[in-house]
């Protein structure tokens, strides 16, 4: 059974209301945005489960079928895109491969290691999973106000967040422009 959470809003209320400090000349973006969080990841969970995926499984998949065709890549590029220890990345590997969810082929630049390549069954089940899981997070996004608007403020920061972090220049100026 689902555990049942108050509102933010009744959480708000109640900080206002028991501890006055704690909500004086704050925004509320960020507890927000980690609620927010919370409903995505519980729709995406549900969509996991389904198919017995795990997170690391869905989105090592993803950055797979992200990769140029025939969506092959070295362990060190996987590991450059997903947030995941090298021995992590190992156990999600050999999860993934014994699911035939990917194959390891030798690497005929680098005979010491393997690739990492995305089976037709891996292919299939990453496009139904992400096609399951968009439908829903649309259903989710058209309770929001102003759709469009939002997207553009939260990719804005975002992208403005990622660039200080790196010193970068933006990643995505069409984002100014929509």
């Amino acid at each position: 059974m689902p555990r049942e959470r108050i509102s933010f809003t009744e959480l708000y209320d109640s900080s206002r209301q028991h501890w006055p400090e704690s909500t004086e000349g704050v925004s509320l973006i960020a507890p927000a945005v980690y609620r927010l969080h919370e409903h995505l990841s519980t729709l995406a969970e549900t969509v996991f489960k389904r198919h017995r995926l795990q997170s690391a499984e869905f989105e090592t998949l993803c950055a797979l079928r992200n990769s140029p065709d025939p969506h092959r890549i070295t362990p060190t590029e996987l590991y450059r895109k997903l947030l995941v220890s090298s021995g992590g990345m190992t156990k999600i590997l050999a999860r993934l491969e014994d699911k035939g969810l990917i194959d390891r082929p030798a690497n005929p630049d680098d005979a010491r290691s393997r690739l990492v390549e995305l089976t037709n069954r891996g292919k299939a089940l990453i496009e139904e999973v992400t096609e399951q899981l968009l439908q829903q997070e649309a259903a989710l996004i058209e309770k929001a106000v102003d759709s469009s608007q939002l997207e553009k403020l939260l990719m804005t920061w975002l992208d403005n967040l990622e660039r200080s972090a790196e010193d970068k220049p933006p990643a995505h100026p069409s984002y100014a422009e929509k």
